[in-house]
Parts: structure tokens; sequence; C-alpha cells
């Protein structure tokens, strides 16, 4: 079979609402006989108005008929996501194929496709002609373009001058970098100092275990204890170097707490046997204190 050639036609397609409209309207085309009298071929009868499927389908017709009841919302979407600079988009209006009783004259179909195509067609002959336009006004851009690259090659003769002005200044600018690191060094120790940050002690509780803090007095106490570095508890607060090493502390106070509640009997039941099984220490020259004052001194 010879091969068709196309290039010369104009590519119409059709986007209806559904596969029975799309039946219609195959049918009206092939009566129609487009190719022949009008020099135009309908290549796609799109049966959905779902957008991402329209996209690629009707990407590079020439005309696009959007079949719908009058200029409505659909119309309006497509409308916009599918118009380019070089093609054209008309109705193909349902108001003007239904007859009195709602239902589809078929012959007013393949005259409302025909006029369609044919309003499109001029209108698209006219898009031909602005784009034609615009070729000329690009051929005058083109001639600016080449006289600003002259322009520019001036530019990039007094650039290589700048260049070397750009290599002198940078050679300045490391000096002054050279100057200020070693100012940095001898007053970096200024930086290196801890610094605290203070948190309200029992909002931080609070808002790690999800209870009230019934006894800061014991938290202060294990603090203290055991002097953690840079973890300071007292008067309702408690400062760290960070938010997450006030934490970490009371996770640590939280737990030993936590044992020594839950074991207290058995660490006190340890320490009982461990005095009663402790011989009594004796004492050479043990004086007696002569008052009960001196027995505290």
């Amino acid at each position: 079979m010879e091969n068709v050639n196309h290039d010369s036609k104009i590519d119409v397609r059709i986007i209806v609402g559904g596969l029975d409209i799309a039946q219609l309207v195959s049918k009206a085309v092939n009566n129609i006989q487009l190719e022949n009298d009008y020099n135009i071929i309908v290549s796609s009868i799109i049966p959905t108005v779902e957008l991402n499927i329209v996209k690629k389908v009707a990407s590079g017709a020439d005309i696009l008929l959007i079949g719908g009841y009058g200029h409505d919302e659909t119309f309006n979407i497509l409308f916009n996501e599918l118009k380019t600079d070089f093609n054209h988009i008309g109705l193909f209006d349902y108001n003007n194929i239904i007859i009195e009783d709602e239902s589809i004259d078929f012959k007013l179909a393949e005259k409302e496709i025909l006029n369609s195509i044919i309003k499109s067609t001029l209108s698209y002959s006219l898009n031909l002609i602005n784009i034609h336009t615009l070729e000329n006004k690009l051929m005058k851009v083109t001639h600016n373009y080449n006289s600003l690259l002259d322009d520019y090659n001036q530019l990039i003769k007094e650039q290589d001058v700048l260049t070397q002005e750009n290599k002198e200044l940078r050679e300045d600018i490391d000096a002054i970098r050279s100057d200020f690191s070693a100012f940095k060094l001898r007053y970096e120790d200024i930086y290196s100092r801890d610094i605290l940050e203070t948190f309200n002690l029992n909002d931080l509780w609070q808002e790690i275990f999800h209870q009230d803090l019934s006894d800061e007095e014991r938290i202060v106490i294990a603090t203290n204890k055991f002097r953690p570095d840079n973890i300071i508890v007292g008067q309702g607060y408690i400062a760290a170097e960070s938010r997450q090493k006030a934490i970490e502390w009371l996770n640590i106070v939280r737990t030993a707490l936590i044992f020594v509640d839950e074991n207290a009997s058995e660490l006190a039941k340890e320490l009982s046997d461990d005095e009663e099984a402790k011989p009594p220490e004796v004492i050479d020259d043990y004086e007696i204190p002569n008052t009960f004052e001196n027995f505290w001194d």
C-alpha cells in the first residue's frame, strides 16, 4: 500500500465526552469526506476529557475541537491546558445537534462537525499569518543579536583587563584572610568557653516523662552528689550545655531513682545484714566522755 503523506494536510483531533458520542462523530466524519474535499484529516477522536490522556493524544495537532454544551467549564479547562501558539482550538457544540425530543440528529451532527472544522481552519490560517509575522520579527531579533554579539566580543576584551585587576584584588583578599585567621586564632578562646542554657525543671520533666515532678529535692541531691560536667540543678531550673544534655541527665537520674525506690527494702535489708555481720571495732584506750555534749565533739 502506498504511504499517505499528511505533511501538507491540516491535522484535526476531536475531543468528546464518551464512546457513544465518539462513535457518532466518527461516522459523521467518514460521511463528509474532509480529506478529499478540504485537505483535512481527522487523525484522532478522543473519547475522554481526562486531562492527562487528552494532553498525550492531542499533542501536535493543528486544530483541536472540544465537544461540549457551549463554552462550559470543561471547555475552558481544556482550552487553557491545550492552547499553544501553533494550534487552534474550536468548539463542537452539542447544543446544535440535539432536537426537540433531546435525541441527537445525525445530519445535524455532520453539519456541526463540518462547520466547526471550517471555522477552526480559517482561524488556524489566520494563526499561520501571525506566525509568519513572528518569523519576520525573529529575523529582526537575529540581526540585533548579531550586533549585540559584536558588543559582547568587545566586552570580552575589557573583561581580560578586569580579570587581571580581579587577580590583584584576590591577592589582597588572601592577605586579609591570613590576617583574620591569625586574629581569630589569637582570640579563639573567647568562643570556646562553656555557656550553659537554662530550662524550667518541672516543664522539661513533664515534657519528657508526661508526669509532674513530685520530688525536686532528690534530683538536686543526686546532681550535687555525682557532679556531672556542665550540669547544674536548683531553684526549679536545670542548666546544661544544651537541651539534649539536660534531657539525658534527667533520664539518668530518673532511672536511678526508680531503681532505688523499687529496691529500697532489699537495699535496707542488705545494709542491715552487713551491719550485723560486721564485728564490733575495738578501740584501745577509749575515753568515755565526761558529758553528753562532749560525745558529739
